[in-house]
């Protein structure tokens, strides 16, 4: 057939396959679902391009194509369902599918279960498995371009254009994935300010239509837009958006739809707008025109009449056409190598069609010219490998001025013209423009001059280096004047304007201004009545409040450093190794010693790691003091070393960290958000009345701002104010109970300067100040141009920090730092803990050693046999002497040595004892006087021992004494629990050479 050929690339190619003869069914069954409001002309490509194939004898000799069109409600599953499923026992060899999505989805499942080709012209939003990774429909091709494929296209015109900012108006959440390259560029973007875009729903409304939309569009001053909306939309769009403004020379629109040739474009093509799109189908092309020719005549044959804009053909129908010579062309190679049968199948699943797999294969690998050029697709059966037409609407109509193709991508034909259309002369230079300004620093102030002044030389400030640096870029001259009456600009009830923004709508010709420059925000209902250059500033609502006061120091800031959860462990971790400490030091022998070196072979020994020494061993080697007890066992040394480096680490820690907090300021913040503001009633808060910050709150449909406006609004006598002078002389004089709201700029201005004053938080919205001029003005894009320069060069930073940070008083409040004294010194508040700690410390020691000395009286009294007061009284004098290091020993008055000092002989007494004990007398060394004093079975069952030292035998228990068979009334006396006076001040055992007298 003229025009088609193909090129099949077979994975077989480099082995000679033999030649099978074909066994084809004489009549091949292939099906259509259509939408009931599906376009006509797709019904007809189908019908022709099977009748076309069944004239070819090249295609399918002998054999002919059998089509059946079947209509369902459009986007129902259900009836779409059931009629695939009653076309499958009838045999087909694959289904074309319908264009609403729902349907198309269903149909696909039910096809794929039973391996029969499903071919869609719809736009493909499947992307590729490579990048998703989900696994396609194995039986479902698209002759639609690939949308990512499609969405380079439009970047590439976009970059081309040098569009920076771009309005997107979309009909439904498709458009997110055909525009999704588009979203990506702003990502890939290093400064996501150079490329931006707005994105605006197309909701239809009954009466009002799209205008409401498209207003919205308008007041933005948006000029480049992307429309993306079905072919059938378009011309409501186009007319409506022509009825509100937006279509004249300054506008730009790229249409999305590959269909936009076939819409008739007679009401905008005089307007001056420039209106481009893509086209896939060539209306030009002699196959194209052969196949429009063959059907509009084949309709009038049967009495129809069927229409062709322009004699163009839209995407769907070509592509429904180059579906059927796709399949046709695929199943005449696949029956030249296989025997073909077509089965009845259902839709149970239970069986398939066994060529299902190798035909859609085939129509993988094909590659053909057909309708809409080159059809191939890659490996993940996506067609990638395309070209377009740019068009362009011109007096003539859309117009072709350039292609694009996947491998080539944008090739324009009038570059120059373009480039032109975006960078226009400068029609500024050489020209005098009156700027008109309101005073108000840091913007424009009067100079501080002797000598009088006049014209320029009067002002200067921040709009003044502005507007003089623009004039530079753009080499005009200006001559700045103060608006007559002193405000910005705003509307009365019948729509006159005052200020800044009158004198620009008046013009210099008229006594105003051609452009004016101040701190004036850009609202909505400004931008109705005068046109904004891009910000040259941007800021936003912000809380400007007293500055934070110290927060009085704790007592116990000492602790500050470790968390209670930290002390807690500590204190754990104190006891446990104390614990431990004594535990071990009972097993380990190394740590039971001789308490009287003096002796060889000791009746005791002791172990100076008492459960009060543990505990004292430990606390003081944690505080780093030492102790008079040492580990001898390699076990609690070990145990010693580890609470050593424990102790290191934790001391070091705390000390690192004690600095900080001792030294660090800690500031009462009461509000840190305009959350908290909304969120308490005893700050009250207000702003300036009648301003753009009253005019936000108010409108305000978000939390928390809706919450502060009713209190204002509540409360408007008290926190209303006129003037910002009044705002910030309130928060002064109510020391923390009052906040004021105002622009963030003029904050950092105020707090430059004033000390006593802080901003708190963000900003509440975001805005930005602008240039207005008249609407239409030929000079925005050059004014525009100039700001961004400015910008980029940095000079516009360095402006903010000469007026905002160095002129007249900048940098009064900067906090200075290093060099001497920029730590603070440490006051008593700072260290009151310490102190209180170290005297409640004393005071508990007091009160416990004045326990002891009870307890020790009571001891004493019980063993003197005097009366307990008698001996706190005479402990109480001898401490008060305040001077002596020694101390006498009081001893017991025993009854055998009381009688003989009253009337017995001293001699006699002792030889009857010597007598009654001789045997005893020979073995015992020391004197009967020191057993009953000394005896060492009682030392260790002394409950007043100071040093509660312990001791063992190191026999098998028994007492050094336990045989020598002492009996006396001194020795009964001591075993049945009285203490021996030595015993009691503190002396472990006595001394064996101390005599008696």
């Amino acid at each position: 057939m003229k025009g088609i050929t193909l090129l099949l690339v077979m994975a077989l190619v480099t082995q000679p396959l033999p030649k099978v003869a074909s066994n084809l069914p004489p009549q091949i069954r292939i099906a259509a679902i259509f939408d009931e409001n599906q376009d006509e002309k797709h019904e007809l490509a189908f019908k022709y391009g099977v009748e076309r194939v069944n004239k070819d004898p090249s295609i399918l000799p002998g054999k002919r194509l059998i089509p059946q069109v079947i209509k369902v409600p459009s986007g129902n599953s259900f009836i779409a369902e059931m009629e695939t499923c009653k076309l499958l026992p009838q045999g087909v060899a694959a289904i074309f599918g319908p264009q609403s999505q729902a349907s198309a989805d269903h149909i696909r499942s039910i096809v794929d279960s039973v391996e029969i080709p499903f071919i869609d012209t719809r736009w493909n939003y499947q992307p590729s498995a490579r990048k998703m990774g989900q696994q396609q429909a194995e039986y479902s091709i698209n002759l639609h371009p690939d949308v990512e494929a499609l969405g380079q296209a439009y970047v590439d015109l976009i970059e081309r254009y040098d569009w920076d900012t771009i309005t997107i108006l979309y009909e439904n959440n498709d458009s997110m994935a055909r525009l999704k390259k588009i979203f990506d560029r702003t990502a890939e973007e290093i400064n996501g300010n150079s490329f931006r875009i707005i994105t605006k729903k197309l909701i239809h409304h009954e009466i009002k239509g799209y205008r409401e939309i498209l207003r919205e569009v308008y007041a933005s001053k948006a000029t480049n837009i992307i429309l993306d909306c079905e072919r059938e939309s378009i011309p409501e769009i186009l007319k409506q958006a022509q009825q509100v403004g937006l279509v004249s020379e300054e506008y730009f629109y790229l249409v999305t739809s590959l269909d936009a040739h076939t819409i008739n474009m007679e009401d905008f093509k005089h307007g001056g707008t420039n209106f481009t799109a893509f086209r896939l189908v060539d209306a030009n092309e002699p196959e194209v025109q052969n196949v429009i020719s063959s059907i509009v005549k084949s309709e009038i044959n049967r009495g129809r009449i069927i229409e062709f804009q322009d004699g163009n053909l839209d995407t769907d129908t070509a592509l429904i056409y180059d579906g059927v010579m796709l399949f046709a062309l695929a199943l005449h190679e696949l029956s030249r190598i296989q025997n073909i049968d077509i089965v009845p199948l259902d839709c149970n699943g239970k069986m398939s069609w066994d060529h299902g797999s190798s035909m859609i294969n085939y129509m993988k690998l094909g590659e053909f010219t057909g309708l809409s050029d080159k059809v191939s697709f890659d490996t993940e059966g996506l067609r990638t490998d395309f070209s377009l037409d740019v068009l362009e609407l011109q007096e003539t109509g859309l117009e072709t001025i350039g292609t694009w193709s996947a491998p080539l991508g944008l090739n324009m034909s009038r570059v120059a013209e373009i480039a032109a259309i975006f960078n226009p002369s400068n029609i500024m230079a050489n020209k005098t423009f009156v700027v008109t300004l309101i005073q108000n620093p840091p913007y424009t102030m009067l100079k501080e001059e002797t000598r009088k002044l006049v014209g320029n030389d009067r002002f200067e400030g921040f709009a003044i280096d502005l507007m003089s640096e623009i004039a530079k870029v753009l080499r005009f001259n200006v001559t700045f004047k103060l608006v007559d009456d002193g405000r910005y600009g705003s509307v009365d009830e019948h729509g006159n304007w005052d200020g800044m923004i009158q004198e620009v709508l008046i013009g210099a010709e008229n006594g105003g201004a051609d452009f004016a420059v101040a701190d004036l925000s850009v609202t909505s209902v400004r931008a109705q009545a005068v046109d904004f250059s891009m910000p040259w500033m941007n800021l936003g609502i912000s809380i400007i409040f007293i500055k934070p006061r110290r927060a009085p120091p704790s007592f116990l800031s000492f602790l500050s450093p470790f968390t209670t959860e930290v002390w807690i462990y500590t204190g754990l971790s104190y006891v446990l190794v104390s614990v431990v400490l004594y535990i071990l030091a009972q097993f380990c022998p190394q740590e039971w010693n001789n308490p009287l070196p003096c002796i060889e072979e000791p009746e005791e020994l002791e172990n100076q790691f008492s459960m009060a020494n543990s505990f004292w061993f430990t606390i003081g080697t944690f505080l780093q003091q030492g102790c008079d007890v040492a580990p001898i066992a390699i076990s609690t040394r070990l145990l010693g070393g580890m609470w050593f480096f424990f102790a290191m680490i934790m001391v070091a820690s705390y000390t690192a960290n004690l600095a900080a907090f001792l030294t660090v300021e800690t500031l009462e913040k009461p509000i840190d958000s305009a959350e908290d503001l909304a969120g308490q009633t005893e700050i009250k808060y207000g702003v300036l009345e009648g301003g753009s910050t009253e005019s936000f709150f108010r409108n305000a449909e978000l939390e928390p701002f809706k919450t502060m406006w009713k209190f204002m609004d509540l409360h408007r006598s008290e926190v209303m104010v006129t003037s910002n002078g009044e705002g910030l002389q309130k928060v002064e004089d109510t020391d923390g109970k009052y906040a004021y709201l105002m622009e963030s700029a003029s904050i950092q201005y105020i707090i430059e300067r004033n000390c006593k004053l802080t901003q708190i938080g963000g900003n509440l919205d975001n805005k930005g100040y602008g240039i207005p001029m008249k609407h239409g003005s030929p000079y925005k894009s050059l004014i525009d141009s100039a700001i961004l320069e400015l910008q980029e060069g940095g000079v516009l930073h360095n402006l903010k920090t000469k007026w905002w940070k160095q002129k007249r008083g900048g940098g009064a409040c900067v906090d200075g730092g290093g060099g001497e004294g920029s730590v603070a010194e440490l006051g008593l508040p700072n260290c009151a803990g310490v102190f209180i700690v170290t005297v409640v410390g004393c005071l508990i020691a007091t009160v416990q050693a004045f326990v002891e000395l009870l307890v020790g009286a009571k001891y004493s009294s019980d063993e003197l046999g005097t009366s307990w007061f008698s001996e706190i009284r005479e402990e109480l004098r001898f401490a008060f002497k305040c001077h002596g290091t020694t101390k006498k020993v009081r001893k017991i008055l025993l009854k055998n040595e009381s009688s003989s000092e009253d009337g017995g002989d001293e001699q006699g007494g002792n030889e009857s004892h010597s007598n009654s004990n001789h045997s005893t007398e020979e073995e015992d060394p020391y004197p009967q006087s020191h057993h009953s004093k000394f005896n060492p079975i009682h030392v260790e069952h002394s409950p007043a021992s100071s040093h509660s030292n312990h001791t063992k035998s190191p026999t098998d228990g028994s007492s050094y004494y336990g045989d020598n068979g002492v009996n006396d009334s001194r020795m009964k006396s001591l075993s049945s629990g009285q203490r021996s006076p030595s015993n009691h001040y503190g002396r472990t055992g006595g001394n064996p050479f101390e005599s008696d007298h």
